[in-house]
Formats: structure tokens, C-alpha cells, sequence
């Protein structure tokens, strides 16, 4: 069994954003890494485009795995992390009352996502990410690294991602045409 956890970061139009290889068996340690990377990327594109049109990130949508109090105090855009297994989200009943500004903040996600509108707003991230995923694994075949290393596979993940992009391209130019 290889030994590499890849994290994707995905555009709500499944265009891959970032993508990052390592072998921390834990997701927590590389959500900081992929925020930024997420940010810095729409703010590349902003200034390829000359500032012409805002590019910001709106909501960043993440599994349990990176449920952390680190992860959801550090500074940049509105995130939903989950706060345990997809089914037991929608099992949490829903509170009228605010969450209270002295809960640890994780208490207050929890309480985030008793708020059926939160809920719904999650749901996107399994329509999103994971296509994507299957779609690397299946699609384009990457179900092992051919080659050894972190650096190594970061550079063939990154080729994957790149491939996976183009032909999105590809296939909307295609539509539009």
C-alpha cells in the first residue's frame, strides 16, 4: 500500500485548484497549505485577468478529517468543516438561538450545522470534490503512483490535475461551439 494522502481542492465547476501530495496519514496538517494555495490561485487568476474581474474564494466546504480548532480560527474565507460522519450532520436538530460567541469553536460549528440551510450548503462538497476524485482514480487511471518520493508524486499528481483540467476545458469549449 503506498503511503501518500492527496488533497484536492476543487471550484464548485470541478476545475481542480490545488492539488497537494503527502504522507501525514491525518488531513488536519494540510488545510492550512491547501487555503492558501486556494487563495493565492484566485488571486493569480485576478491579476492575469488585470484586476478586471474579482476573483475571490466564497466557501470552503471540508470533511471531518480536517475538523480542527487551528483549522477553523485561521484567518481567510468562510469555511464549513464538518464536524463528523455526512449522515450524522443531518441528524442534528435545528436551533433558532445563536451560537454563543464564548463556545469553542468547534461547539459553534456543531451548532452551524444544526441550521438546515448550513446542511444544504454542505451537501455540495460530495457533488464537487468527489466526482473529481473518481474521475482521477477511474478516468485518467491514477489509482497508483508510478514513481517514488513525495516530490515525485506531487509532480505526477500535479500532471493528473493538469490533464483532468484540460479536458474540462476541452469539453466546454466542445458545448459551446
Amino acid at each position: 500500500v503506498q503511503a501518500y494522502n492527496v488533497q484536492l481542492a476543487v471550484s464548485d465547476d470541478h476545475v481542480i485548484i490545488a492539488c497537494q501530495a503527502h504522507q501525514s496519514a491525518s488531513d488536519q496538517d494540510s488545510f492550512e497549505p491547501m487555503v492558501t494555495a486556494v487563495v493565492d490561485a484566485a488571486q493569480a487568476l485576478e491579476d492575469l485577468d488585470g484586476g478586471h474581474r474579482q476573483t475571490s474564494v466564497g466557501l470552503l466546504l471540508a470533511d471531518a478529517g480536517y475538523l480542527s480548532e487551528h483549522n477553523l480560527t485561521l484567518p481567510g474565507p468562510n469555511r464549513l468543516i464538518a464536524t463528523g460522519k455526512s449522515r450524522d450532520l443531518h441528524q442534528e436538530t435545528p436551533c433558532d438561538d445563536p451560537a454563543p460567541s464564548v463556545a469553542r469553536p468547534i461547539d459553534q460549528m456543531r451548532h452551524a450545522f444544526a441550521d438546515p440551510d448550513t446542511q444544504q450548503r454542505y451537501k455540495r462538497r460530495g457533488a464537487t470534490v468527489e466526482p473529481v476524485n473518481a474521475h482521477l482514480k477511474h478516468g485518467v487511471g491514477l489509482q497508483r503512483f508510478s514513481r517514488r518520493g513525495v516530490s515525485s508524486v506531487t509532480a505526477e499528481l500535479n500532471l493528473a490535475a493538469a490533464v483532468v483540467n484540460l479536458q474540462r476545458l476541452y469539453h466546454r469549449g466542445q458545448a459551446t461551439s
